[in-house]
């Protein structure tokens, strides 16, 4: 039980007989629960009870000061009219009190036995206490609305009976403005029907809502500093207020006053009602800060969509550290939707080429929260390869806990291929071209030595008068060794020659892949048979075979594939001996499939280095620069390229260039019968360019 229900009850007594006054005062004294109490003489209602005893007598006397107190009081005051024996009947004697019974709650005759007078007075005392308990939650109520964050309006039937200070300061008024006004009124025109809606919703099933909508500022600032009320939906308006303070209440929970801002136009606001009686309250929470907050997320999130570098954010909490967010940009990078990326880890963009080291670095980054930057091959939707520069940066909660990983892509392809250009350059001058320069001094100081040799038999001869003599094969000549010396040009020239086509493999890629921009397009079957007759008629003892489609394969630009197909035919014929070598051209979903075989040894495994996605090293490189040349005009063409092990023995290389649209000409004339027919009759026939046709 609380406190207030245990205090004894104060029971005022205001009973001018004094035999009956003095006997109730030391009854209820004597009688526990009770705290008898005797007001001035004057006002004897100047004073804080709970129950008033009086008698007629007392009624009479003090009937204004009675009415008075319980019109004062916000809670109910209750009175017991004690009336002896000797005053008659209880009803007759409220008769005769002639319009003052209103001030009587209760009435108890004399004599009467003491329990039942303290039943009487305790019923009263519970009634009082129930009175006052109810108006001190009224009161919190009423305090709890004055401060509450939220504007706050009491509806009846749609009109607007209350409405607390933040309503009032909201829209920049008085709050008894907003009195007897239609709660739509209030609201943009545009919403009127969902806030009726769900005024609506809350008479039906005692909630309506929440509904955004906009309260409107529907005041406009006149010469004299008043405003006026827009009325229809037009705008009009038939009255006018003064422009006064708004009442607001500040952080500590005081009520202060705010000026009007008749100016500030719209306040987005999320309305919920809710039914309390046969009135409908109705909740207007102020989303500007809320709006505010999603207006810069939504610019953060279209600055990130719209970026130039491809950006991913992966959930660290989850097992597989999944993909929760793309960009535009990685989309564009990867060729894959929001659906194919997201939920999945980044690993499935990787290659079986993508360098482990790498990759471990990115993973002991990732179990330390650590940032990290690596370059990874990765593979497109459509399987063309590219080098991703990857960095991430973790993010973590408010408690230092690494929820996220944010990744930053970038396509340095570009930049790979120039690093890997210079690498083979800088191989090719520093240990090629000096090979060969040392060849070409070695057999120089050859020479020299056999014509120093000479000029020495030519003194002696000078000297003795002899002439001389050749040899019986005619190999030396006054004392030079003609056949060694031509071998020592012969070896030079080689030399020289393989410089010179370093040279010219070179050149050729700059001038027909890199700055080429012919992209028409051609037939594929007709560039790969014209470099293969041209490389057999230049190597007889080599066999070169055609394999060729009986459709048109249609490639943009003829150089890519003409110095693909040269530089690997040409790279055959110079490491095998008497090889036979095949050359098939087919189609296979928008690529254009070109494989060159052989039976010869086989690729050193340094060379293959070009063909996959490795980088030389100082100690482990490749001899020339032709299969570094192909790997470049591929991944140019946006190809790929791959080296396998043909089966029997000898070497396999497959190129795969995209195709392009057909250039509407009609069939290849391949059988030169002029029907546009395929290669089938011609497919065992040798042609007069030294190549065999299957």
């Amino acid at each position: 039980m609380t406190d207030e229900q245990t205090a004894p009850l104060t029971v005022l007594i205001v009973v001018e007989d004094q035999t009956d006054h003095d006997l109730l005062y030391d009854w209820l004294d004597d009688t526990d629960g009770f705290d008898p109490l005797v007001g001035s003489a004057d006002d004897p209602f100047d004073a804080d009870f709970d129950v008033c005893v009086l008698d007629v007598a007392g009624v009479t006397a003090h009937r204004a000061a009675l009415a008075a107190s319980r019109e004062a009081s916000t809670t109910y005051l209750p009175s017991l009219l004690f009336v002896p024996e000797r005053d008659g009947e209880p009803a007759a004697v409220l008769d005769r009190l002639d319009g003052d019974e209103r001030l009587i709650d209760d009435t108890i005759a004399a004599p009467v036995q003491r329990t039942a007078l303290a039943r009487r007075i305790r019923s009263l005392g519970r009634a009082r206490r129930y009175s006052t308990r109810l108006a001190a939650n009224r009161d919190r109520i009423r305090r709890l609305v004055r401060y509450l964050p939220d504007a706050l309006f009491v509806c009846r039937d749609g009109v607007v009976t209350y409405a607390n200070p933040v309503a009032a300061s909201l829209l920049g008024v008085d709050d008894a403005v907003l009195i007897d006004r239609p709660f739509t009124d209030l609201v943009a025109a545009v919403d009127r029907e969902a806030v009726e809606a769900a005024l609506a919703a809350a008479d039906e099933r005692g909630r309506g809502g929440p509904v955004e909508t906009v309260l409107t500022r529907a005041m406009v600032r006149d010469a004299d500093g008043g405003v006026e009320h827009p009325t229809d939906a037009d705008g009009g308006s038939e009255t006018r207020e003064d422009v006064g303070s708004a009442e607001t209440t500040d952080t500590a929970g005081a009520v202060a006053s705010a000026e009007v801002d008749a100016d500030a136009g719209m306040v987005p606001v999320e309305v919920t009602t809710i039914a309390v009686g046969d009135e409908t309250q109705v909740l207007a929470h102020d989303i500007r800060e809320r709006r505010a907050r999603e207006d810069r997320l939504a610019l953060y999130r279209r600055a990130m969509d719209e970026a130039t570098v491809g950006i991913t954010i992966a959930d660290h909490t989850d097992d597989d550290e999944v993909l929760t967010y793309v960009n535009n940009e990685f989309k564009r990078l990867t060729g894959l939707t929001d659906e194919e990326a997201v939920g999945r880890n980044p690993r499935f963009l990787q290659t079986d080429a993508t360098d482990p080291d790498q990759v471990a670095k990115l993973r002991r980054a990732i179990d330390a929260g650590e940032e990290a930057s690596v370059v990874l091959l990765n593979r497109r939707a459509d399987g063309r390869t590219w080098y991703n520069a990857v960095d991430i940066s973790p993010i973590r909660n408010a408690d230092g806990e690494v929820t996220h990983y944010l990744g930053f892509q970038r396509d340095v392809s570009d930049r790979v291929a120039r690093d890997q250009r210079l690498t083979v350059l800088d191989r090719v001058l520093r240990h090629n071209i000096r090979n060969r320069l040392n060849v070409v001094l070695g057999y120089t100081d050859h020479i020299e030595e056999l014509l120093a040799v000479a000029e020495g038999a030519d003194r002696a001869e000078g000297a003795d008068g002899a002439d001389g003599e050749d040899g019986a094969d005619g190999a030396v000549t006054d004392g030079v060794d003609v056949t060694a010396v031509r071998a020592d040009a012969d070896h030079v020239r080689a030399a020289a020659m393989d410089v010179l086509a370093l040279s010219d493999s070179a050149r050729r890629f700059r001038e027909e892949v890199v700055d080429a921009d012919d992209a028409d397009p051609v037939d594929a079957a007709t560039v790969v048979e014209e470099v293969a007759a041209r490389i057999a008629a230049g190597a007889p003892d080599a066999e070169v075979r055609l394999s060729l489609p009986d459709t048109t394969v249609w490639v943009a630009g003829a150089a890519p594939l003409m110095l693909v197909v040269e530089e690997l035919l040409t790279n055959v014929v110079e490491h095998v001996v008497e090889p036979t070598v095949t050359v098939a051209l087919a189609v296979e979903t928008g690529e254009a499939v070109v494989t060159v075989s052989d039976d010869g040894p086989g690729i050193t495994p340094d060379s293959r280095t070009a063909l996959g996605y490795g980088s030389e090293t100082p100690t482990e490189h490749g001899q020339g620069i032709g299969l570094w040349l192909v790997r470049w005009t591929v991944d140019a063409a946006g190809g790929t390229v791959a080296y396998e092990d043909a089966p029997g023995g000898g070497a396999r290389v497959v190129a795969r260039l995209p195709t392009v649209g057909e250039r509407h000409d009609g069939e290849r004339d391949t059988d030169g019968d002029g029907d546009g027919g395929t290669h089938g009759e011609d497919a065992d026939d040798t042609a007069a360019n030294g190549t065999a046709k299957e």
